[in-house]
């Protein structure tokens, strides 16, 4: 059979014709999950929470390592989730000769274990998709990202190189997305499969026999191309397949009410307040509801934009002007804002430890990855990267640790998280930031 730019997929679906065009070619948990009341475990589930611009050196770090950490002056806003934290420092991130990306590496080698060779572009899935595929099956979303700055474009969920998957940009499109249409409340008790799903699917099975003729045509780098686009329908095929089955959630939530239109998103301070604990909630909310599994919140982009009414220079531009006071030792506005991004990540945790689920919280049946892109913004500085853990996954992440400065590649931390959420992986990363040892002790 020839194979040209016309050719259509074709088949019988309900005694009509189903035609799917091609893209343009060249030619569940392990044992260790807590039980939900029917027998099954509890999902797992997996989150990022991004922001940019790093921390204070001086005023994050604790001196201590091990259980016994003595809470610092930018940490302080996660002291009530201290017992569910763990606190990475001194981290490493080897370049292996490539250019270190301004606000881009830093963050890409914590997402991917890999340095990368151009701005704005991954060498690999990110790390919440490498997650997904594992934890999320079975649910509406692989993965959903949001952005509480009001920029799609700041997300940093990735299938590789510039493929960056877009997040929703106020917290109406992601109510929307969630829990507008094709949504159906599980806590409610009239539960019925939506015939607009049963029919995509019949769809979607009608063109299978012509798909695989297809395949059979075409060259290697064709062949490869179909792999990648099919790998795609065929999510889209399993996604339908779970909004065809009525989810089992132990979680007592509520759905809330949309947002309202009005509601702004952008990079001043007093907007930052209000939505991102919005959009934390609405993610909790279908974590609960087992919309997804992985959930993506950022809160600026790398070149962290955020500012207050009547500060003539913002975050960004304060890391790079501001002096640093000879008494203190560092940038006391830059360690504001620093102060202020920890306040975001907390109300996250907030959200997701409100929700009973089992005999703990979701937070605690989760695993959340803060990271960011900068150690020391002020000279674009990669080493000694912050990041931090929050959540037991389930019972297989110990928590409560400060991991001090041992100068591990950054990617250490992430092949950690992957063996506790039952990746299936023995070695994260590549060249110098390739590691086969996890953190064990935080291993249960």
């Amino acid at each position: 059979m020839k194979i040209d730019r016309r050719t259509l997929l074709r088949g019988s679906c309900h005694g009509a014709m189903a035609v799917m065009g091609l893209p343009f070619l060249d030619c569940f948990l392990n044992s260790k999950g807590l039980a939900q009341t029917n027998g099954r475990p509890l999902p797992t589930r997996f989150g990022t929470f991004f922001w940019g611009c790093g921390l204070t050196h001086s005023l994050w770090i604790p001196k201590t390592a091990g259980t016994g950490w003595e809470m610092t002056v930018q940490m302080k806003p996660l002291e009530p989730f201290r017992k569910k934290l763990n606190l990475f420092s001194g981290l490493r991130v080897p370049l292996d000769s490539k250019p270190n990306g301004q606000h881009w590496s830093g963050l890409a080698a914590a997402a991917t274990g890999i340095a990368p060779a151009k701005t704005g572009e991954f060498e690999s899935k990110t790390i919440d998709q490498q997650v997904g595929e594992v934890i999320g099956k079975g649910v509406r979303f692989r993965s959903v990202s949001a952005s509480a700055s009001g920029d799609p474009k700041q997300s940093y969920s990735s299938l590789g190189g510039a493929n960056t998957l877009p997040a929703e940009a106020t917290p109406l499109s992601l109510y929307s997305r969630l829990f507008g249409p094709g949504f159906q409340d599980p806590t409610k008790g009239e539960w019925k499969p939506d015939p607009r799903i049963l029919m995509q699917k019949s769809v979607l099975s009608a063109v299978s026999e012509d798909r695989h003729r297809v395949m059979q045509n075409l060259g290697s780098s064709d062949r490869a191309r179909m792999d990648q686009y099919f790998t795609s329908v065929r999510q889209t095929e399993l996604q339908m397949e779970a909004e065809l089955q009525r989810p089992t959630i132990e979680a007592k939530v509520t759905i809330p009410e949309p947002p309202s239109k009005d509601l702004v998103a952008n990079n001043a301070w007093p907007n930052l307040e209000v939505v991102t604990p919005l959009m934390a909630r609405l993610g909790a909310m279908a974590l609960a509801t087992d919309q997804t599994r992985v959930f993506n919140l950022s809160v600026s982009s790398p070149q962290n934009q955020m500012f207050k009414p009547g500060d003539p220079l913002g975050f960004h531009q304060s890391t790079h002007e501001e002096s640093v006071d000879p008494k203190l030792g560092y940038q006391p506005r830059v360690a504001q804002y620093n102060l202020e991004s920890m306040q975001l990540f907390a109300a996250l945790l907030k959200e997701l430890d409100a929700i009973r689920e089992g005999d703990g919280t979701l937070l605690d049946q989760s695993l959340f990855m803060a990271f960011t892109d900068q150690s020391y913004a002020r000279i674009h500085s990669v080493d000694g990267l912050p990041i931090l853990t929050a959540g037991g996954a389930s019972g297989r992440m110990k928590t409560g640790y400060h991991m001090a400065g041992d100068n591990s590649p950054v990617s250490r931390v992430g092949l950690t998280l992957q063996k506790a959420l039952g990746v299936s992986v023995d070695s994260w990363g590549k060249e110098s930031l390739q590691v086969r040892t996890p953190y064990t002790e935080l291993l249960a």
